[in-house]
């Protein structure tokens, strides 16, 4: 799926307006202060963090996304992304808390404004 486009799974998600991602280092369990206050210990795996913004999306998109980001009977789901250098990865995750902004309430055409989520590397 080489296309610079975002997959949960093999399904093709709406383009995000935002994307932020972070390399979260994972200490070994002998990380501590020693006492001088030097730090010691092994970083023994980077974890990719994923912060994803939609904006305006139809009850359809918001759907669709919800089926991976809102699955109890799912925890876990692969998404498939250009990480930071634009090299197309897929990596095993799970899904924060979700955030929604509705827009619409007084006009015909209700729109999900703004969801934001945090996908974590599993």
């Amino acid at each position: 799926m080489a296309d610079g486009k975002l997959y949960f799974g093999s399904t093709p998600i709406k383009a995000p307006t935002t994307v932020r991602l972070g390399n979260e280092k994972i200490w070994s369990q002998n990380t501590n202060r020693t006492a001088s206050g030097l730090m010691v210990g092994d970083i023994i795996a980077i974890k990719k963090t994923i912060h994803i913004e939609w904006a305006n999306l139809t009850p359809e998109e918001t759907a669709a996304i919800n089926d991976f980001i809102s699955n109890a009977g799912s925890a876990f789901f692969n998404v498939t992304f250009p990480d930071e250098t634009f090299t197309e990865v897929t990596k095993t995750v799970y899904a924060g808390t979700p955030t929604y902004e509705q827009w619409g309430w007084d006009e015909r055409r209700q729109l999900c404004r703004l969801i934001a989520v945090d996908l974590i590397e599993q």
